[in-house]
């Protein structure tokens, strides 16, 4: 008799999304529990990682209930390109039936496209205001797949468009007489006319040249009359703008070939020369017109930071399908400097705020921004040129309450086993070093019904949340009591607390496949065996990919404030900000999600602000240093009070103090206890991200070759997942944590179990190029 088949265990180390979502792919695969069953290890009381929202669920004064507040990491919203994030969202939904109120992707979710920039022009903040146009798709359906080659097209269309607008903005555009027309006519008729000869695209009969110059008034009637030359390349030409050398390129770049392989490198020249031969102009206009009208300054600004964008693809030859990877030794404004972006251009908000939605400054410094060249241009291709529907669609509450309260019951009701309170300490690998053989685990505490999974979630106006600490009623008493009198956070690195057991997992037993989820900063505590693995070559890769691939402390924070927004003094629409002071340059109005907390009528905010940065670097140091967390945390609060007291008068004109123009006045916040003055900042919600599983994972130049991929490890039963393993995205977002889940779907089913993964990826390894 042939022996039974007994299912394969699979040990996922860590609750973030990387986890749920691989959990999630397996569990989606026909007959997958008769395969294999999944276990989730996590430490302390809630899933999500990076992206966990608490409630707090502590009342203020005992004739009050608790207020419930949504109680973030961050500020996070979903991007309108993020398609596989969505897609895998849309299913949790259809299959669960939502959350509360959210009983589809559409509850969910609303767009979001009012985004504005700050810029410091002549001593002076001012605010950028971009509505950005939306379309007719939806992220959970997506759209099409557009090459580079259309990307490029459709940013040389994006220049001329916005060179026309400068000169509807120059007044004495209009005033410019017929003679001097007919001069720039033939001047720069002169010049198509030698840039054209010049390439292989037109062959000019001498006896037309020496006509153009014996009589240049026939210049007018031939260009309109050239198509028989070369058909639409010449078609709406203004032939008194610089910005026909731009109509020339774009035309003969909407007449090549797609595929950039079969394109003549003489075409792709031509195209180089008429762009340069544009800039040259461009340059002394930058120059006398940067510091008199904004909205002339950053057009100039973007039309410089475009071309050097096409320049640099073009030089680099990208277009000739070399990844964008190629380009990640380069900083990006080291790159765009290096393909003519002019000074004021790169510290321009317009790449400030690249940096700021990446975190981009290694050690917190803001003064030293990093960020590879070949990530920081496909996140800005995706963004501004693959979005669905809005540019941004916004969260209607909590980040956890609409993406992981979905995951997690999803994979409960498919028998995917949760094991909170569990904390990775080691992975031990056999004597050949070729395989995982044990992982020591910390169990933090001791439930009152052992044989009962701990159950998370608590209820707020019908939306199933997670409770910012513990339920504590599910842990023993005397436990439970200590807990509460000492403040002990479990989440914390350095707890004082002593955790109650030692467990040891062991291979064939306890597991057979492991999946790593815990992010990159965490891992060389957990690690240790594999960095030091000799009989393994594998442990160099992962010694550099530990050193090489930084992370950053970053801070969130909220305030809520008793006037609405246009009473703060902001006169526009809610909004997302970015590119002001450092570090906290990001700003977001979320004033939507007070209706999902529980605010009583005395004390209801009438608006929400978040705020996200980086933080100068305050170090790893030994989990014994208990006291670390407290004087970090005094620390971003007192940088957060700085800012508020001395910055906040340029977002909010109305609420600042008499005394202090650029600062809040503190009776304005929300406070029970209404204590007086900067004493109510005590009632907002501040945190800095010190643990190093919730440091944010940098894209910095020269790292993406240290990544490994999902099953790079080197270990036979360990598989790799979350945004800091080189999973074709490379940048700290969900969409690049869902691909890589996917992507260790892919191994896990292929490798473990000979099954195809029939999923596609969306935008793999830059498929879109």
């Amino acid at each position: 008799m042939s022996e039974i088949f007994k299912p394969k265990k699979i040990a996922i180390l860590g609750g973030g999304i990387a986890s749920l979502t691989t959990a999630y792919e397996l569990t989606s695969q026909p007959g997958w529990d008769s395969l294999y069953d999944i276990t989730i290890y996590q430490t302390g009381w809630r899933l999500g990682g990076k992206c966990a929202t608490g409630r707090n669920i502590k009342p203020h004064a005992p004739d009050y209930e608790p207020d419930y507040r949504i109680e973030e990491h961050g500020l996070h919203i979903f991007f309108g390109f993020y398609e596989n994030a969505f897609r895998l969202l849309k299913q949790c939904y259809d299959e669960l039936g939502g959350n509360g109120p959210f009983s589809t992707i559409e509850d969910a979710f609303k767009p979001h496209s009012f985004i504005v920039l700050e810029e410091y022009i002549n001593q002076n903040w001012v605010t950028l205001p971009f509505n950005f146009p939306t379309n007719s798709l939806v992220p959970w359906e997506g759209g099409d797949i557009s090459s580079l080659w259309e990307h490029i097209c459709s940013t040389i269309k994006f220049v001329i468009q916005t060179y026309a607008e400068i000169d509807n903005y120059d007044q004495s555009y209009a005033f410019k007489s017929s003679s001097a027309s007919i001069a720039k006519q033939i001047a720069l008729g002169k010049e198509v006319m030698e840039f054209l000869s010049d390439s292989s695209l037109l062959q000019f009969p001498s006896q037309l040249i020496q006509l153009f110059f014996q009589e240049p008034s026939f210049w007018v009637k031939w260009l309109n009359n050239i198509n028989q030359y070369i058909g639409d390349i010449f078609q709406d030409l203004d032939l008194n703008s610089e910005g026909m050398f731009l109509n020339i390129a774009y035309n003969l770049a909407q007449s090549l070939p797609q595929n950039t392989k079969t394109q003549r490198r003489e075409h792709q020249q031509l195209i180089l020369k008429l762009i340069d031969r544009f800039k040259e102009h461009l340059i002394p206009q930058i120059e006398s017109k940067s510091g008199q009208n904004p909205e002339i300054f950053w057009r100039l600004t973007l039309i410089d930071l475009a071309l050097a964008n096409i320049r640099g693809l073009f030089v680099d030859e990208v277009i000739h399908f070399r990844s964008l990877d190629s380009l990640d030794e380069y900083n990006y404004i080291d790159w765009l400097r290096k393909h003519g972006a002019r000074e004021s251009s790169v510290k321009s908000a317009f790449i400030r705020v690249l940096y700021d939605l990446v975190y981009g400054f290694p050690e917190g410094n803001t003064n030293e921004p990093q960020l590879a060249a070949g990530t920081a241009i496909r996140i800005l291709t995706t963004m501004l040129f693959k979005y669905n529907g809005a540019i941004m669609w916004k969260m209607q509450s909590g980040m956890a309450e609409v993406v992981i309260t979905p995951l997690y019951e999803v994979l409960k009701r498919r028998g995917v086993k949760f094991k909170f309170f569990h904390v990775a300490k080691q992975l031990h690998l056999d004597k050949d070093q070729q395989s995982i053989a044990s992982i020591t685990l910390a169990c933090q505490v001791n439930l009152k019904n052992p044989e009962q999974e701990y159950q998370p979630l608590i209820k707020v106006k019908d939306i199933r949340c997670w409770p910012s600490e513990p339920l504590y009623d599910q842990i023993v008493d005397e436990e439970a009591q200590k807990l509460q009198d000492q403040e002990i956070n479990l989440e914390s690195y350095w707890t004082p607390w002593q955790n109650v057991d030692k467990i040891t997992l062991t291979k064939g037993d306890d597991f057979d496949i492991v999946l790593l989820g815990i992010s990159i900063a965490a891992l060389s505590s957990i690690c240790g065996e594999l960095l030091h693995a000799k009989k393994n070559p594998v442990h160099q890769k992962w010694h550099d990919m530990l050193t090489q691939v930084k992370t950053v402390t970053t801070q969130g924070g909220q305030i809520w404030l008793k006037p609405t927004l246009q009473q703060l003094g902001w006169q526009q629409s809610s909004h997302v900000l970015g590119a002001y002071i450092e570090p906290l340059d990001v700003y977001a109005d979320m004033s939507e999600l007070i209706v999902r907390e529980n605010w009583p009528s005395e004390h209801y905010p009438y608006s929400v602000a978040y705020f996200t940065g980086v933080i100068a670097e305050p170090g790893i140091p030994p989990h014994t240093a208990y006291d670390f967390p407290a004087k970090a945390q005094k620390k971003v609060e007192q940088e957060a009070i700085n800012f508020l007291n001395n910055y906040i008068g340029h977002l909010w004109a109305d609420p600042t103090h008499p005394k202090n123009p650029q600062g809040l006045n503190w009776d304005l916040l929300v406070d029970f206890q209404n204590r007086q003055g900067v004493e109510r900042f005590k009632a907002q919600y501040w945190r800095i991200n010190i643990n190093p599983s919730e440091r944010y994972v940098l894209s910095v130049p020269g790292s993406t070759k240290y990544r490994l991929k999902t099953d790079e490890s080197g270990f036979d039963n360990l598989y790799l997942t979350g945004d800091w393993i080189n999973n074709g995205y490379n940048s700290g977002c969900v969409e690049a944590t869902v691909m890589s889940a996917m992507q260790a779907t892919r191994a896990i089913l292929h490798q473990c179990f000979h099954i195809k993964y029939t999923k596609e990826i969306i935008g793999e390894w830059d498929s879109w190029l």
